[in-house]
């Protein structure tokens, strides 16, 4: 019989061989980088990375190894790629001197973090982060990126109206466009203005892979350059009217953010401590509880605002009620037709039919 600790030492030994092949991945990937600025090439190559996930996926099936985890193992290896590739020097036609306000919170950090790795000239705007900056310095920015609490991005937008040039690209990066829609589609009539919506949080290790809303208010010289500015991170961009944002919002996040809510109250009020209904949890159940943990952990006021001040949050708190009932109804009648209507429909739309 092989002994553990002679198995456990193996292990390791493998696992330091797996990762010094990563650091060499990583220095090819340093050089395709410099290979793709020399070039004059964009990062991502959606042809290609398709091909490699297909390639894990069908590798990691002849190995023994669920193709799913080839596919996360693969995704995690091209994000890591896409970010060293992202340091290379992308010429210095494309750089820009970048302001952003509140840039020394959360979402600010992030958008400074990912965006000097292009060498950017970065200027952050922001009384907590104490260096002396304010609105005026955003004078003589090309790109100035609005990242405030929501009830402020008005105010902010009317000031910066002032002061920027008439070639500054301005744009926020709010979850909610509703509140200031009006200041946003009259900016955009007259100057470069339009709206960002990143759909991921402050802690991504890069864009690779995550969707990027770009909002066109009006000007879509405007949201052009956003797209510019943003398609070398990695991230899946999409365009759309200002108008359609908040609609779209109301179920991406105000339905799923209510839903993820409304579980773990029902959890807390069911009087069963959490440890014991994960004794005896079951897959799906584990599977919502680490969203659950996720939403729980961010901040109340954000995710309040989130809900309170999107203009489509009515009608689908109404369909989130009326769903309700017809699933309460469905459960509850005498026959498995009405129930498993319910389902199979749910089924065909996520299909895409």
């Amino acid at each position: 019989m092989d002994n553990i600790e002679d198995l456990r030492s193996g292990m390791r030994r493998i696992d330091d061989a797996i990762l010094e092949l990563i650091g060499e991945r990583l220095k090819i990937s340093r050089k395709m980088g410099a290979a793709k600025a020399a070039a004059g090439e964009g990062l991502r190559d959606i042809v290609a990375e398709r091909a490699t996930l297909d390639r894990f996926r069908a590798l990691a099936d002849m190995i023994g190894l669920d193709p799913e985890a080839g596919e996360e193992f693969c995704r995690i290896l091209l994000e890591q790629s896409l970010s060293v590739q992202a340091t290379s020097p992308r010429g210095p036609t494309e750089k820009k001197k970048i302001a952003i306000v509140g840039g020394h919170g959360q979402m600010g950090k992030m958008m400074q973090r990912l965006l000097s790795r292009a060498e950017h000239e970065m200027t952050v705007i922001d009384p907590a982060a104490k260096n002396g900056r304010s609105l005026a310095d955003a004078a003589d920015a090309d790109v100035v990126i609005v990242s405030v609490p929501i009830s402020s991005v008005s105010g902010v937008l009317t000031s910066l109206d002032g002061i920027c040039r008439d070639d500054t690209l301005i744009f926020d990066i709010s979850s909610l466009k509703s509140p200031f829609i009006g200041v946003l589609t009259e900016m955009a009539s007259r100057r470069r203005v339009c709206s960002v919506h990143p759909m991921f949080g402050p802690s991504v290790r890069s864009m690779h892979g995550r969707n990027l809303i770009v909002c066109d208010c009006g000007c879509p010289e405007a949201a052009e350059m956003a797209v510019r500015l943003m398609k070398d991170q990695g991230a899946e961009i999409k365009v759309i009217s200002v108008g359609e944002h908040d609609r779209y919002m109301s179920y991406v996040l105000g339905l799923s953010h209510i839903v993820n809510i409304a579980f773990f109250t029902v959890l807390e009020r069911s009087g069963i401590p959490f440890p014991e209904l994960c004794s005896v949890a079951s897959t799906t159940f584990d599977k919502m509880i680490d969203t659950n943990m996720s939403v729980a952990m961010e901040d109340p006021k954000l995710y309040y605002e989130i809900q309170h001040l999107n203009v489509s949050r009515d009608r689908m708190l109404s369909e989130l009620g009326d769903a309700i009932h017809a699933v309460s109804e469905a459960a509850m009648s005498e026959g498995p037709e009405e129930f498993g209507d319910l389902m199979l429909r749910g089924r065909g739309y996520l299909e895409g039919q």
